[in-house]
C-alpha cells in the first residue's frame, strides 16, 4: 500500500506543477459550483421539455442520486478514512501549487466533485443516449475533477475512486429508475432493452445537442472570464 501512495503523490505532485496564471484562473472559476448553474438549469430544461411534467421524476432521481454521492464522499468516507488533502498532508503541503491559497477542508478521500459530476454524467449517458451530450458531459466531469488537482485540494487517487463512486452510484440509481419509471411514461416495456430504447427516443436529438451545446458555451466563457482577469490585473504568462 505504501507504493501505491507514494505513486499516488508523485503523480499528483506532477500534474500540480502544470500551472500558469491563466490556469490559475480558469480552474478557479471552473471548479465553482456556481459556474454551472446555467449547465443544469439547460438540463433540467431538456428533462422537462422531452417528459413534460413527468420529467419531474427524472429529476428527483438525479437529485437523490448527487445527494447519495455526496454524502456518501463527504459524510461517510471523509471522516472514516480520514486522509488529509495534499494541500494538508505533512509530505505535500509545502510542495503544492495552491490556487488563491486555498486548502480546502481536512481530508481528502474520496473527492465529492469528482463523485458528484461522474454520477449525472453517468446517469444521463443512460437515460438519454445521445453521443454529444454523453461526450460533453464527461468532458464536464473530467475537467472538473482535474480542477481539483490543479487548485491542490485532491490526490489522483481521491479523484479517481470518487469517480468510480460516482459511476457505480450512477448504475444502481438507473435500474431502480428502470423498475418505476413505466409507471409515470408510456412506453413500450416488454424487456429492458425496449423501456431504455424507449426513453432515449423519448429526448430526441435535439434538446440533447443544446445541454452539449451548454457545456462547451460555458467552458468558453471561462476562458473570456480567464483572460479578462488576467488583463485586469496586468498579468502575463
Amino acid at each position: 500500500m505504501d507504493w501505491l501512495i507514494e505513486i499516488d503523490r508523485h503523480l499528483t505532485l506532477w500534474l500540480n506543477t502544470w500551472h500558469t496564471s491563466f490556469g490559475d484562473c480558469f480552474y478557479y472559476l471552473l471548479t465553482a459550483t456556481t459556474t454551472w448553474i446555467p449547465l443544469y438549469l439547460v438540463i433540467a430544461w431538456m428533462i422537462f421539455k422531452q417528459q413534460g411534467s413527468r420529467g419531474l421524476v427524472t429529476i428527483i432521481t438525479i437529485g437523490l442520486l448527487v445527494l447519495v454521492a455526496d454524502q456518501l464522499s463527504s459524510s461517510v468516507l471523509k471522516p472514516i478514512i480520514e486522509r488529509p488533502r495534499p494541500s494538508n498532508d505533512y509530505v505535500m503541503q509545502w510542495m503544492m501549487h495552491l490556487v488563491n491559497g486555498r486548502r480546502g477542508g481536512e481530508f481528502g478521500f474520496v473527492s465529492s466533485h469528482a463523485a458528484n459530476t461522474f454520477a449525472v454524467a453517468t446517469f444521463l449517458m443512460l437515460v438519454v443516449r445521445h453521443t454529444g451530450l454523453t461526450l460533453s458531459l464527461f468532458a464536464w466531469a473530467a475537467l472538473s475533477a482535474y480542477s481539483r488537482i490543479y487548485n491542490g485540494m485532491h490526490f489522483v487517487g481521491d479523484i479517481i475512486c470518487g469517480a468510480l463512486i460516482g459511476i457505480i452510484l450512477a448504475h444502481v440509481a438507473y435500474q431502480i429508475y428502470l423498475r418505476s419509471v413505466y409507471h409515470f411514461f408510456v412506453i413500450p416495456h416488454h424487456n429492458k432493452y425496449t423501456l431504455k430504447k424507449g426513453l432515449g427516443r423519448m429526448f430526441g436529438d435535439s434538446a440533447p445537442a443544446v445541454a452539449a451545446a451548454a457545456v462547451w458555451f460555458t467552458v468558453l466563457l471561462l476562458v473570456f472570464a480567464a483572460l479578462l482577469m488576467l488583463k485586469w490585473n496586468g498579468v502575463t504568462d
